[in-house]
């Protein structure tokens, strides 16, 4: 099923790709995980270390980079560590935090510390990529929703299909934490063939809170955008930064 997901997201990491061919330079993934961004970029000749505070994640990445070719290989630099307290000899022309994992930090002590990091590794003239999602409105009771809720369904090219539900379990208003379960499903026509469950709780942020904390930070918004295609940001359901030192 986690190949699947990832095949879904390769829009992402072709966005992704494309800053770093255009950057040139050595480039930083904050919590890689598995690496369904650390591996695309490796493939297309991308140096890339991949920093992530889950050993059992990072031990799954090097599973995988242990089947590509020994070019690929050579492109990867796998990383156990804290995206809040990290010191590389290197700096990087581009520095990135995917899939709303900046959300896991769930104070603004732990932001800061993370984009303070950032600052130090990120070359003058680079580029500092970070993603939250955007709420729709204030968050309060309407939030919460304990039905799956169909987020996305799309047919591969095998002609399997693959959803994504969530259940919205329950929020933290003074912590601005949410609780949400994602439920991955394959379809193979009409027969379920694998189900795959994800609980997670993230920080969320408004568009003044996110502004100004990257601001605050040492950093100019250069661009901004609602979804990995170029939607405009007020138009998608994710804020995109593409950030610069100030």
């Amino acid at each position: 099923m986690m190949q699947i997901i990832g095949r879904y997201f390769q829009p992402i990491s072709h966005f992704y790709l494309d800053r770093a061919r255009s950057l040139g330079g050595n480039t930083l993934e904050l919590a890689c995980g598995t690496g369904r961004i650390t591996i695309p970029l490796a493939e297309e000749g991308i140096n890339i270390w991949g920093l992530d505070y889950s050993s059992s994640m990072l031990e799954v990445l090097k599973a995988k980079v242990s089947k590509l070719s020994k070019e690929s290989q050579q492109k990867i630099h796998t990383i156990f560590g804290d995206m809040t307290d990290f010191i590389l000899p290197e700096q990087f022309k581009l520095i990135f935090i995917p899939f709303r994992s900046f959300q896991s930090l769930e104070n603004d002590e732990q932001a800061l510390r993370c984009l303070s990091c950032v600052d130090r590794h990120l070359e003058d003239e680079g580029q500092f990529i970070i993603n939250v999602f955007k709420p729709l409105k204030e968050i309060g009771e309407w939030w919460i929703n304990l039905n799956e809720k169909l987020d996305f369904e799309s047919t591969l090219e095998g002609g399997e299909k693959v959803t994504r539900h969530s259940i919205n379990k329950a929020y933290d208003l003074d912590k601005r934490l949410l609780f949400t379960e994602y439920i991955y499903r394959l379809y193979k026509g009409n027969e379920l063939i694998e189900e795959y469950h994800d609980s997670i709780r993230l920080r969320y942020f408004y568009g003044d809170d996110i502004r100004e904390l990257i601001a605050s930070s040492g950093f100019t918004i250069e661009k901004e955008y609602g979804w990995y295609d170029g939607t405009p940001i007020n138009e998608g359901n994710e804020f995109i930064f593409v950030c610069r030192k100030a």
